[in-house]
């Protein structure tokens, strides 16, 4: 039951902060462009109230029908994936295909997709365990299409989760330590060779390295994040006090979130929001350690895999220690889809929770 109560409680404090900072952070920006300061606001309170129906609704679902029913939803979520391709049916935003528009909701398909393929891994490893060769060649398959569909958005950050999340799962799995240092070594090389194919990931890089060298240019934004965490110390200027959400931090509502954050509630605060995840992924970890069922272990040790690892890549990249990349932090930057995904996962994990109770 503290397991249960633990993921609930701390969804809802993160959901919910999300919205108080998504107004500080956007609220200026918002009058200018929307003329209306609460238009990010009332969007993510939207999505919120989605998100609770979707949360719930998971927690009472039979964990069974996704076990039974793994193969039709990763065939969906790469189907989704690849329709952003067909002309007029993806939407395009600052050069990038991620997006769907229904006209009453806009979704990004890899949000879906990568806990689908956590839902489908789970469920195959569960028949099959990755203790050898021909029992990693499916999920390596699987794994490496979604990430090809998700790069050719582009989506870089999100491909690096995807990513992540395989190597991991397939280590919880049972795989082999041989297989596991080189498939984790051919990640390893992957990743500078797809910075390198595309100009504008090596200027970032460049601008990682030396965001000074190109102060107007790509190492703007993560200056302007510095600048937020410099500025909040220890204790933070304030609530709703932040001077970088006037316009100098770019996705100060999204991506950029915890330096908005960082700035208003200091080194306390930011501690105070990374120990709430601290706890929520060592209560995911704890779910799965208990599970009695391997599907349902996998299943939670997957989902909990991507909040950390998504947690971490965003942290990282607003506080400069890996080159910038747009990646949402989880439960409170803007974002509908984003929200509502991972507090629907967040019911499947209290679902799992609830099944050891009843054993």
């Amino acid at each position: 039951m503290r397991l249960k109560i633990n993921i609930l409680a701390i969804t809802l404090t993160l959901s919910l902060f999300g919205i108080v900072m998504i107004y500080s952070a956007s609220s200026y920006s918002a009058e200018i462009n929307f003329g209306d300061a609460f238009f990010y606001v009332k969007k993510q309170a939207i999505y919120f109230v989605g998100g609770l129906v979707l949360m719930f609704g998971a927690s009472k679902i039979k964990i069974e029908w996704l076990k039974k029913f793994s193969v039709p939803i990763y065939i969906v979520s790469m189907v989704l994936l690849l329709i952003l391709f067909i002309p007029k049916v993806g939407q395009e935003v600052y050069g990038a295909t991620r997006w769907i528009n229904l006209g009453f909701i806009t979704f990004q398909p890899s949000e879906i997709g990568k806990f689908a393929l956590v839902i489908f891994l789970a469920a195959y490893m569960t028949k099959h365990p990755p203790d050898c060769f021909k029992n990693l060649i499916i999920p390596i398959l699987a794994g490496l299409a979604m990430c090809a569909a998700v790069m050719f958005e582009p989506n870089m950050s999100i491909t690096m989760c995807i990513g992540l999340t395989l190597l991991i799962m397939l280590f919880a799995g049972g795989i082999k330590w041989r297989y596991m240092a080189v498939f984790g070594g051919a990640a390893a090389a992957a990743v500078p060779a797809l910075i390198f194919i595309e100009p504008y990931r090596i200027k970032r890089l460049m601008a990682f390295l030396d965001p000074w060298a190109s102060p107007q240019g790509e190492g703007y934004q993560l200056i302007q994040s510095y600048y937020a965490l410099g500025a909040g110390g220890l204790f933070g200027v304030g609530l709703f006090a932040s001077r970088q959400k006037y316009l100098y931090l770019p996705f100060a509502e999204s991506d950029f979130i915890f330096s908005v954050i960082a700035e208003e509630t200091g080194l306390l605060g930011s501690i105070a929001v990374m120990g709430l995840f601290f706890v929520l992924i060592i209560s995911g970890i704890l779910i799965a350690l208990r599970a009695k069922d391997r599907f349902e272990r996998l299943l939670a040790a997957g989902i909990t895999i991507v909040i950390a690892v998504q947690t971490l890549l965003n942290i990282a990249v607003v506080s400069g220690s890996i080159p910038p990349t747009g990646l949402p932090l989880p439960y409170i930057s803007a974002g509908g889809s984003s929200l509502m995904v991972f507090m629907c996962v967040s019911g499947l994990l209290m679902n799992i929770a609830k099944r050891q109770e009843t054993h």
